[in-house]
């Protein structure tokens, strides 16, 4: 059990003023000398999805972890969430916790971690190093549109489309027992705070930071700093062959497969996630210094992970235990 400092709460208070003065509700945990990490959650998401379950990780980082604007118990302007509006309000929570000035590390998860990429590169001097969970990469709107519509019942009930056989065909694509551990292991706080949004922060949301975002077009502008992707190689909604190719295209990502874990294997494989991100803050993590390379991480959710290291030749066969067969191409001239 932990006990090290005590939680912060703090309650936002609306504005209708610039991005940066929005009061974002958040968590704040952690030794006040200790390197700060910012915690940013996906889309639908809130700061409960982190916890208590990040919390080992507070033993020596300073964890601040907010409600994105739109979600949660954050203020929900109407206004367009843009990248660029994301990235303001992060610089007005950074400033308002005296870390302007400091070099922060961010762990994000989906969104979050596009979140985190944009904050990377329009502002290089701020960020350290970066954890992505599950970082969604797709070629245009219709792949993105097909993708989700298979894989997440939350974007069938935007568009009025779910069904029982929607459903029920998304859980044999799952499988029983992925769905069992999804329905073991995600809290309910983590669900009900689902539903703590406006039509008008999800839909802008998705238009403009997934459907329509491409993170090819931002990778010339994030510096080359360490970068550690984590994945399932189950995910529905963000597919592991697209986000494979990402240690190819940019100098220094990691990445890590989870085996048997979907779009959320912080809850399903806990442990495992813990391990990694806290081997990454702490720079334990071997480097790979731009090489492209696979780690299948076999583990469940509470034991401790095994690493199986695959290089370029054998990453074909980095899930040859699971269903899908992990690719990664040769990097080309840059």
């Amino acid at each position: 059990m932990y006990h090290g400092a005590s939680m912060q709460k703090e309650p936002h208070s609306p504005t209708r003023s610039s991005p940066r003065s929005l009061k974002l509700h958040r968590s704040v945990v952690g030794p006040e000398g200790g390197p700060p990490v910012l915690v940013l959650h996906g889309i639908t998401g809130s700061r409960r999805y982190w916890l208590p379950r990040v919390l080992p990780l507070a033993r020596r980082h300073r964890l601040i972890i907010p409600d994105l604007p739109g979600f949660g118990l954050s203020p929900k302007p109407f206004t367009d969430y843009t990248p660029e509006f994301f990235v303001e309000t992060m610089l007005g929570l950074l400033e308002h916790e005296g870390l302007r000035d400091r070099k922060v590390q961010i762990v994000g998860h989906s969104l979050g971690g596009i979140i985190g990429l944009e904050i990377a590169a329009r502002h290089p001097d701020l960020v350290e190093r970066l954890t992505l969970l599950n970082l969604p990469r797709l070629n245009d709107a219709d792949e993105a549109h097909d993708v989700w519509f298979d894989g997440s019942a939350s974007y069938r009930n935007l568009l009025m489309a779910n069904s029982l056989s929607h459903n029920l065909a998304q859980v044999r694509r799952t499988g029983l027992r992925l769905t069992a551990r999804y329905m073991k292991r995600l809290p309910w706080a983590v669900v009900a705070d689902c539903r703590r949004f406006t039509f008008r922060s999800l839909t802008s949301t998705l238009e403009h930071c997934l459907l329509h975002y491409r993170i090819d077009q931002l990778l010339p502008s994030v510096p080359r700093i360490p970068i550690l992707l984590i994945h399932g190689d189950e995910d529905q909604v963000a597919p592991v062959e697209r986000t494979a190719e990402f240690p190819a295209v940019h100098p220094f990502p990691t990445l890590r497969v989870i085996e048997g874990a979907g779009h959320h294997p912080f809850h399903t494989h806990t442990a495992v996630c813990l391990e990694l991100i806290r081997a990454h803050l702490d720079d334990d993590a071997p480097r790979l210094n731009g090489e492209a390379s696979v780690v299948l991480v076999r583990g469940g959710c509470k034991g401790p992970p095994t690493f199986a290291s695959h290089d370029r030749r054998a990453a074909a066969h980095a899930s040859r235990a699971g269903r899908r067969r992990i690719r990664i191409p040769s990097r080309g001239r840059r």
